[in-house]
């Protein structure tokens, strides 16, 4: 997933595959994933870059409107999840803009004078895709990180191991039914009550010409990703890269057998999901 939000040209974290040793003994292959902090923010936005936050909520059973994105009111102490969470202590003037920006995504007016349009919506292109909902647009509402610069917001990807529908609280069976993931809607990709809740989202959409532009992104990220054959490609190297290692894993949690037909698989539904979109 990260490879695909590097291709649509989105800020991602450094990732690599690691083999493990503890004390001499081996302990397996690990995914090795950059967190995003002092380095990733100079790389991605150079050395006066702004403020990066990763918003999470405090339990489920909150209204945690604060990591949906919701403005509140003026006062910083009401959004906790949010500046609670950041890589680098905030200022009163950081915390100001901040709020400010999302009274202005709220309004659902002058939108790119407090979001980069373009980038958000190449984000949610890929997010939709991979039916991530362990994220913004699922119920928890959590599992991204928030960049702001001047005033601007942009929302940057991560975890996406409970990506391609993986993921059950609230959402469908994927063994039982993988016809509705693959086919499911880009265009109302949560329940309504969920997606009235995601401003970031919602309001966005609202913009008929951001909504072209949305679907403009998804048509170029089908055909240069996946009718391409990139995608092939780069999955068919990874699993050469990597399977000697599937293979001596004395952690592994599957057998060799198994991560091939996963591999196979992961092809499938991803052509699949991309011919669905294609037609939507």
């Amino acid at each position: 997933t990260y490879d695909m939000m590097d291709f649509m040209g989105v800020p991602t974290p450094l990732c690599s595959y690691v083999w493990v040793t503890v004390n001499g003994a081996d302990w397996g292959l690990f995914l090795a994933v950059e967190e995003p902090e002092e380095s990733f923010a100079r790389r991605n936005y150079g050395a006066d870059h702004g403020q990066l936050y990763k918003p999470d909520y405090r339990s489920l059973n909150d209204e945690n409107a604060d990591v949906a994105l919701k403005y509140i009111d003026d006062n910083p102490d009401s959004y906790p999840g949010i500046f609670d969470n950041a890589k680098f202590e905030p200022s009163g003037t950081d915390r100001e803009r901040l709020i400010e920006a999302l009274e202005i995504l709220a309004s659902g007016e002058n939108l790119e004078t407090a979001v980069n349009v373009d980038e958000v919506l190449r984000y949610f292109t890929v997010q939709v895709f991979v039916m991530n909902w362990d994220s913004y647009l699922g119920y928890t509402g959590h599992n991204y990180f928030l960049y702001e610069e001047d005033g601007i917001l942009s929302i940057l990807p991560w975890d996406y191991n409970l990506a391609f529908g993986t993921y059950a609280l609230g959402m469908t069976n994927p063994i039982k039914d993988p016809d509705i993931l693959i086919n499911y809607p880009i265009n109302t990709p949560a329940e309504g009550e969920v997606m009235l809740n995601r401003p970031l989202y919602h309001n966005l959409m609202q913009n008929s010409e951001y909504f072209a532009l949305y679907h403009e992104y998804f048509s170029f990220f089908l055909s240069d990703y996946f009718e391409s054959g990139h995608f092939q490609e780069t999955l068919r190297q990874t699993e050469e890269l990597i399977s000697p290692w599937v293979q001596r894993d004395p952690t592994a949690f599957c057998s060799g057998a198994d991560h091939q037909l996963a591999v196979d698989t992961l092809e499938q539904v991803c052509l699949l999901r991309a011919e669905s979109i294609r037609g939507q």
